[in-house]
């Protein structure tokens, strides 16, 4: 009776090493907090089926945060009308490899990353260096944002929703916990901030030398050309799901 009572004992404490030990990485975040990840660069993780996918880990450009990159595109086919589509919609680029000028995840690798312990936050950054040991070596044209302020990442509203910004940087003019309007899309347009119209709604935010249309981090038919993202046709905008890492 002892014996098997001790064995019941060692098997009940063991169980929680061997869940631990089989546990895979659902972001770039878990892969920082269970297999030590530190580098930015390409992993492997997987989604919520435990099917594997490469993308983009950055743990280096955003002081206590840890980024999984979701969509990447040059100014040039961010024009494009396959991307010109809010996040609802499942318009995945094809292919083993990762083209930095022409990657989207599917849309239930994107939930799959959002839905993971940890993940709190999206962001967008423009020309992230991925052969720069941080990225960024400053967060002009930038925006990071809870999920908590704006519900609309995986819907279909095609309307502006006024949205407090952990902080948004657009051509050097900066704001932290203010509302901005950031507009859903729908099928016709991605996921923006449209700048000159931010002077006029929510917390009415003025950004100078505005130009009509100004969009900023997607769609791009209309842009600012003295906005990073929209400096050339290979200017790139970033998209990124993550959250804070506590050590």
């Amino acid at each position: 009776m002892m014996y098997r009572l001790f064995s019941l004992l060692l098997i009940c404490c063991m169980m929680p090493i061997s869940i631990q030990m089989t546990i895979k990485p659902k972001s770039c975040l878990q892969a920082k907090e269970l297999k030590g990840a530190s580098n930015n660069g390409f992993y492997v993780i997987y989604d919520s089926l435990n099917r594997p996918f490469t993308t983009f880990c950055d743990f280096n450009s955003d002081v206590g945060f840890v980024w999984t990159l979701i969509e990447s595109l040059s100014l040039a086919n961010a024009k494009k009308s396959k991307y010109r589509k809010s996040f609802y919609y499942d318009v995945s680029t094809s292919g083993c490899s990762i083209n930095w000028s022409e990657f989207r995840l599917c849309k239930s690798v994107m939930k799959s990353i959002a839905d993971a312990r940890g993940s709190t936050h999206f962001r967008a950054t423009c020309n992230f260096n991925i052969e720069d040991i941080k990225g960024i070596n400053n967060h002009r044209d930038y925006l990071r944002v809870s999920f908590c302020n704006y519900p609309n990442f995986f819907k279909n509203v095609a309307a502006h929703f006024c949205t407090k910004m952990d902080y948004v940087n657009i051509r050097g003019h900066t704001c932290r916990q203010c509302s901005i309007p950031l507009y859903d899309g729908g099928s016709s347009y991605h996921i923006l901030l449209q700048v000159d119209h931010a002077k006029n709604i929510c917390d009415k935010w003025v950004v100078p030398n505005t130009v009509v249309h100004d969009f900023a981090f997607g769609d791009y038919r209309y842009m600012n050309s003295k906005f990073t993202c929209a400096n050339s046709s290979t200017s790139i905008t970033n998209w990124w799901i993550g959250g804070a890492y506590i050590s």
